[in-house]
């Protein structure tokens, strides 16, 4: 009998050795990821994440639009400053931003609870440390509450049966003596087979499940804390664990995945021999339906203080300020936080404004300046600046609807469906212009822009950056003119991307022709024909 034994004992030592390395890489990893987060919180940097970002998002829905959001360079923000530890951070950090809060008082409240604990640094960084248990990953975890997937009976019986491979493979080394090995080695596969054939079979949601768990359990770690910071979210994420507590014991068998093959190797093989996710998935699935809304809750909250975490980081890192709410929209040396020297400028919009200048000059880069500080105020109550005091409304824009062209739309139309919806809303709102109706003749650009700029300026904010001189008389009574200019030294073009008052009396697109040594012929006509029609 002493001779099966030597078979057993290899099987049990390999399985407790790979089980005692994920040990050690996990705390190592731990380790890791807490010394990054201490490192890095507060400092200028962007985490990596993978996969759709919209979840939240696309549940709860918002009011800034895919045009206003693509016009000011918002996914290239969230890359460039994702502050987040997990998924629903991420998700919720988006959702935020395509959701503006129109509302002072909420906003206000924001920004007093955030500076209640936005000191206690060590505190945070623990919470921040948690959430990144859960981490990033690819998986729709709402689908997977939403969406039943079937599992047919005969895939469901191999999975009982086969889950108890390991005691079949004992039995096999001390009865089959030779042939233990094939047979392990078959039983093996089989599991295998079964694993691969359950996560096809369930659209790739048992990895979905696994998450769920990773997200349930980093919840009760963050309930047992004795923190005073987000109080009031933990609060709600202990009743929201009371009450989903069926589904919690559920899944308190399902393992932990980090997304590191190397890392995972461990927990896949636990799953292939036991299959124990497996199992326990059709039990879940009621669960779903049960506490479909809580699960969702218990998921937007644990991105909620995620989100708040990573404003506070970008906060401290980009120092900014909080704003202002009242009646009127102005501020002193705002900037884009995505230019690494942003010149920065003020803006007042007791009177709407026309903004003109050359090419290059720096208009469109003001336009969306103003835009992302105006996002970022409505909804985090943060800007990048020296001062803002905002109305809360709506913000909307036209600044680069090149996008719609591809849904075989002229420029033209495209541009005038974006503008018709701002006139069909009648809420007071931000509007960020560029170049309105450039895809049309002179004639009717000009007169239709008169129109529809002094039409849009009686009840809303508006910035209309425009090459159009003649629109600065023509509006004069409805906007303040004000310009960026550029400075020819040496034949070569310079800019200082300093907002002035007055409207441009510069021009640069001849100059330009000339540097990218245009024929004489081209340039001189094209300078006589210029003075021509200044004259006229």
């Amino acid at each position: 009998m002493e001779k099966y034994y030597t078979p057993i004992i290899l099987f049990i030592v390999f399985t407790a050795i790979v089980i005692g390395y994920d040990y050690i890489e996990r705390k190592k990893r731990e380790r890791e990821i807490y010394l990054h987060i201490k490192e890095n919180f507060g400092k200028v940097h962007s985490e990596k994440f993978k996969g759709p970002i919209d979840g939240i998002y696309n549940r709860l829905g918002g009011n800034l639009t895919d045009i206003t959001y693509n016009d000011l360079n918002l996914d290239e923000i969230i890359k460039e400053m994702n502050h987040c530890a997990s998924q629903m951070g991420i998700e919720y950090f988006y959702y935020r931003i395509r959701n503006l809060i129109l509302n002072s008082s909420i906003l206000q409240e924001m920004q007093n609870k955030r500076n209640m604990y936005k000191d206690k640094e060590k505190d945070i960084r623990n919470i921040q440390f948690a959430l990144s248990n859960v981490g990033y990953f690819k998986e729709n975890v709402l689908g997977l509450i939403e969406e039943d997937v079937e599992i047919e009976k005969g895939l469901e019986i191999a999975t009982k049966i086969f889950s108890f491979t390991l005691l079949y493979i004992i039995v096999a080394i001390i009865f089959l003596k030779n042939k233990a090995a094939i047979v392990s080695l078959l039983l093996i596969a089989t599991n295998v087979y079964i694993y691969k054939e359950f996560n096809k079979k369930t659209l790739g949601k048992l990895n979905a499940l696994i998450k769920i768990k990773n997200i349930i359990f980093v919840a009760d770690k963050l309930t047992k804390s004795n923190d005073v910071i987000f109080g009031e979210e933990l609060s709600e994420l202990r009743s929201i664990l009371k009450e989903i507590k069926p589904l919690k014991s559920t899944l308190r068998s399902f393992g932990y995945f980090t997304g590191n093959p190397q890392l995972d190797f461990a927990e896949t093989y636990k799953n292939i021999l036991f299959l124990s996710e497996a199992r326990k998935y059709s039990n879940s699935q009621k669960y779903f339906k049960i506490y479909k809304e809580d699960i969702k809750k218990l998921y937007y909250l644990l991105g909620k203080i995620d989100a708040e975490i990573a404003i506070i980081s970008i906060s401290k890192a980009y120092d900014t300020k909080d704003a202002i709410f009242s009646d009127n929209i102005r501020g002193i040396d705002l900037y884009n936080p995505l230019l690494k020297s942003a010149v920065p400028n003020d803006l007042n919009l007791n009177k709407s404004i026309l903004l003109t200048g050359s090419n290059a000059s720096g208009k469109s880069t003001y336009l969306r300046t103003c835009g992302i500080n105006a996002v970022f105020a409505l909804s985090f109550g943060i800007f990048f600046g020296e001062s803002l005091e905002i109305e809360p409304v709506i913000i909307t824009s036209a600044i680069d609807i090149s996008d719609s062209i591809t849904k075989n739309l002229s420029y033209f139309m495209a541009e005038s469906k974006a503008i018709g919806e701002m006139i069909k809303n009648d809420e007071k709102k931000l509007i960020l212009l560029d170049e309105i109706f450039r895809g049309t003749n002179t004639i009717d650009r000009i007169s239709a822009a008169t129109a529809t700029l002094e039409f849009l300026s009686k009840n809303n904010y508006v910035i209309a950056a425009t090459h159009d001189i003649e629109l600065t008389v023509l509006l004069e009574d409805d906007f303040k003119n004000m310009h960026f200019e550029e400075h020819i030294i040496d034949g070569d073009i310079n800019f200082d991307y300093i907002l002035k008052e007055g409207p441009a009396r510069t021009r640069n697109a001849i100059a330009i022709l000339e540097n990218l040594r245009y024929p004489n012929t081209i340039t001189k006509k094209a300078r006589d024909i210029a003075i021509t029609m200044e004259e006229k």
